[in-house]
């Protein structure tokens, strides 16, 4: 429950600074890319034999905040944007893991976790 309040709060907060046309598309753009990318992350965290407990609140939370900014027009292209995301942060999460470049590895795992921790800066009001 505490989580559905962040994300009502969370909002609630977006939307009172969205002065814009189109802010709601720029807010359910980027909620759609931190869904997909949570949705990775607790995928990852199941099959390394980690608690994906987390990852699967913050999905729910970008889920609800996805679902009270998305125009229903645009859920085409919001699908479309999450997949693409959970697909790039399952990528890098792979790479992170098993890949033998130590280097190429390395970078993997800092994109992956600079990625996670923007979209949690959103959640607790970076």
């Amino acid at each position: 429950m505490c989580a559905i309040r962040k994300a009502c709060f969370a909002v609630w907060i977006c939307l009172g600074l969205a002065s814009q046309a189109g802010a709601t598309d720029e807010l359910s753009h980027t909620f759609a890319g931190c869904a997909g990318r949570m949705s990775a992350e607790m995928e990852h965290a199941w099959l390394m034999g980690d608690d994906p407990v987390q990852a699967e609140a913050e999905r729910l939370s970008f889920l609800s905040l996805l679902e009270a900014t998305m125009q229903p027009a645009d859920g085409h292209a919001v699908l479309a944007h999450r997949i693409e995301s959970k697909l790039a942060q399952a990528s890098l999460l792979t790479i992170g893991t098993f890949h033998d470049d130590n280097t190429r590895a390395r970078h993997a795992r800092l994109r992956s976790v600079w990625h996670v921790t923007q979209c949690r800066d959103i959640l607790l009001g970076g």
